[in-house]
């Protein structure tokens, strides 16, 4: 599928070049009378013929690109129920019917939910190529029936493809488009759309960090200039600035507020001052882009991604995604912290011989409020982290396609902490197949499967940190939900869990009971001493970790 893609791409781009030459011979063709009347109609037709046949190849490389998805994520998960299977010395029939021994819930509950995830492995990858089927195979037959019509003429803002990005396709299809379309095309949708192409899981990151870079500060004018009023920063400071002035009109009057009103003034705020924490980390970082930019629902956190380091073009890219209380106004400035300092780990200990390294700060999902802070239970349910997931495993995997669709190769590694380690689990169960070379959990409360062999991820390559003072999120959640400690995993490796040379490392115990909870992630404060948590994690980003 991979070769016929390439192919076709490169019949596309010819047929680009032919059709664009054509247009200027028939523009070309300035004189009048019958002669050149018939030669203008034979030119017309030529074009009217290779468009059609434009439009066919672009579709054949889109719906190979949406095959090639369905069937890496199905070899994936396939594999994962090979391995289950394996670890429960089951054979699994041409059926796909494995029988849960009935006694097995009672007396041996991880077998038990070992077992449940071999279902779960086998009814998904059957549910995925039955969908490929049935929306991959009439495209296919469309086009071999010769049924297949698409209005996107010689035209059109971009010739013989889609002007925009069609919100159905999956990420490998967005890179195939988005590596047809010409250099002044992309600038144009960039412009046209920022907060769309800023989000877009599939195009390069530099695309994407330019298109959230005039979401956040403002559209530009032909000359180059912000055009006032369009910036996510000044709409929201506009829109709070009226608020208030109504809400002072009220007091003033002795009118009472309601307390939808005091809400929307908090929520205003809130969403203000995570883009201004934004901000302030791009301009305080050198070098540091936006990779995602969702101001969502008034009343959720802005979801961001800051990057540090060159994401297109790195050998080495590590994903962080931090847990319960992730949000850009409080902690995000610490988040990005923790991302360069993941950078450092791999530069100084990975040693990496084969290029750089990159680190994102993945803010990119509405992650639970901090219970302790709000008495917000939402933590103690999956429901984020399912969705969650889903938002990850689109980022991770337009990464992939995009450097796939250039012919580059990418070591991704994704660290995991706290809740985010559970949504990072349940992101692995679906991913596809090469998408992600490593996975970390680190401060755990539950690895979201309850076997390694679920996660499509290389078994040899999944890992756990666990610090064993002053953390007690380890394990806490339940199994049923939350997926086993991913310190019991059998299979899994094992990092060092002493963080105790870290910055701010807790001795002793008269601490906070999580005093140590984040320690994972802390740089060393004096020369000499080691945090060989950080240490070990900056080898597996840089791909020189080897299991002990």
């Amino acid at each position: 599928m991979e070769e016929a893609e390439d192919l076709i791409e490169e019949k596309v781009r010819e047929a680009r070049e032919i059709i664009a030459d054509l247009e200027h011979a028939a523009n070309d063709i300035r004189s009048q009378g019958e002669a050149p009347d018939r030669m203008r109609q034979r030119l017309t037709e030529i074009q009217d013929k290779l468009d059609s046949r434009l439009n066919e190849l672009t579709e054949y490389a889109l719906a190979t690109a949406e095959l090639r998805g369905y069937v890496s994520r199905v070899v994936a998960i396939r594999e994962s129920a090979y391995e289950v299977a394996a670890e429960l010395h089951e054979t699994i029939p041409e059926s796909g019917d494995v029988r849960t021994p009935p006694m097995e819930k009672s007396n041996n509950p991880t077998r038990y939910a070992k077992y449940q995830d071999l279902n779960a492995c086998i009814k998904s990858a059957v549910d995925l190529a039955t969908e490929a089927e049935t929306t991959v195979g009439p495209r296919y037959r469309a086009l071999a029936e010769g049924q297949y019509a698409m209005a996107e003429g010689r035209h059109s803002e971009s010739a013989g493809l889609a002007n925009d990005a069609d919100p159905s396709w999956t990420p490998e299809e967005v890179s195939v488009w988005w590596a047809l379309l010409s250099e002044s095309e992309r600038e144009a949708l960039i412009n046209k759309d920022p907060e769309k192409y800023g989000n877009l899981n599939g195009i390069d990151m530099a695309s994407r960090a330019k298109a959230n870079e005039l979401a956040l500060n403002g559209h530009l004018d032909a000359a180059g200039n912000r055009i006032p009023g369009t910036g996510l920063i000044e709409k929201t400071q506009n829109e709070l600035d009226e608020l208030n002035q109504e809400i002072e009109r009220a007091r003033e009057k002795g009118q009472w507020i309601s307390l939808d009103v005091l809400d929307k003034q908090k929520n205003l705020q809130n969403r203000l001052a995570d883009l201004n924490a934004i901000s302030e980390q791009l301009g305080s970082n050198p070098g540091a882009t936006l990779l995602v930019l969702e101001p969502g629902e008034l009343g959720e956190n802005v979801r961001a991604a800051i990057a540090i380091g060159d994401v297109d073009n790195a050998q080495h890219v590590a994903t962080f995604v931090p847990g319960m209380g992730t949000n850009c106004r409080d902690n995000g400035r610490l988040n990005v912290e923790f991302a360069k300092n993941l950078q450092w780990a791999a530069d100084t200990y990975g040693s990496p011989t084969d290029g750089s390294v990159a680190a994102i700060a993945w803010m990119g999902y509405e992650a639970p409020a901090d219970i302790t802070k709000t008495g917000d239970l939402s933590v103690m349910s999956t429901d984020k982290a399912e969705a969650g997931a889903e938002k990850l495993n689109g980022f991770v995997t337009g990464i992939h396609a995009w450097r796939s669709e250039r012919g580059m190769d990418v070591h991704q590694s994704v660290i995991s902490h706290s809740y985010g380690s559970t949504t990072a689990g349940i992101a692995m169960r679906d991913i596809g197949e090469g998408v992600v070379d490593d996975l970390v959990y680190t401060g755990s409360p539950g690895a979201g499967v309850s076997s390694v062999g679920t996660l499509g991820v290389d078994s040899d390559h999944t890992w756990v940190s666990a610090t064993p003072h002053l953390d007690p999120v380890r394990g806490i959640g339940p199994d049923s939900t939350f997926g086993r400690n991913p310190e019991h995993l059998e299979g899994i490796g094992h990092l060092s869990g002493d963080t105790s040379g870290g910055e701010g490392y807790k001795e002793g115990i008269f601490h906070r009971p999580d005093g140590n909870h984040s320690s994972y992630f802390h740089k060393p404060d004096k020369e000499g001493k080691h945090n060989y948590s950080l240490e070990d994690m900056g080898k597996v980003i840089a791909g020189t970790k080897e299991r002990q």
